[in-house]
């Protein structure tokens, strides 16, 4: 996944799945707050869970749009 597809995600609520490091799939599903550079992690999607790296990033679902 890009910088700009992941800037999309910004204040939604989303179902990610990503690769873990031992290379099995994770689904949570998370709050995006911000998209970001974490040293040692590389670009990184910034979530009510954690950092999740844009380069591990199988798919992501839009859950809930964002209140207007």
């Amino acid at each position: 996944m890009s910088f700009k597809e992941a800037q999309e995600y910004i204040g939604l609520s989303c179902e990610v799945a990503w690769r873990d490091r031992r290379g099995d799939i994770q689904t949570k599903r998370v709050f995006v707050t911000d998209v970001t550079f974490v040293p040692l992690y590389g670009l990184c999607l910034l979530t009510d869970y954690g950092e999740i790296r844009l380069d591990r990033i199988v798919s992501v679902n839009v859950v809930d749009q964002k209140a207007a």
